[in-house]
C-alpha cells in the first residue's frame, strides 16, 4: 500500500510544484486523509482499494490544503483546477464507502 500511495503523493506533488515534507499511510477509521501545516500528507490504506481517479482526487484535494489549510471557496476552485472530475470522485465514495473495508 505504501509502495503505492507514496510515491503517487510525491508525482502528484511536484507536477503541482507542492513541497511534501512527509507521507504517511495509516488505519484512519473516519478520514481518507488529512494534511498537516507542516507539510505532511496523511492517507487512509483502504484509498488502495478505489479506483485510480479517486486516490488521485483524495491525493490532490489533501495536497491543495498546502495551498489553502480550509474548505474556503478558494480552497474547492484550487481543487477543481487540479481535478475538475472531483464531483465524480466523491460521488464514487458516497457510493461505495461501505465496501472499503
Amino acid at each position: 500500500m505504501v509502495a503505492e500511495l507514496v510515491p503517487r503523493t510525491l508525482e502528484l506533488a511536484q507536477q503541482h510544484q507542492l513541497r511534501v515534507t512527509r507521507v504517511t499511510v495509516r488505519n484512519q477509521r473516519s478520514r481518507w486523509g488529512s494534511c498537516s501545516a507542516r507539510g505532511t500528507i496523511s492517507l487512509n490504506w483502504r484509498l488502495i482499494q478505489t479506483p485510480l481517479f479517486v486516490r488521485d482526487y483524495i491525493i490532490l484535494h489533501e495536497l491543495m490544503h498546502l495551498r489553502e489549510m480550509n474548505h474556503s471557496a478558494r480552497y474547492w476552485r484550487c481543487v477543481e483546477e487540479v481535478c475538475p472530475d472531483y464531483r465524480t470522485a466523491e460521488a464514487w465514495l458516497k457510493a461505495n464507502h461501505g465496501l472499503l473495508r
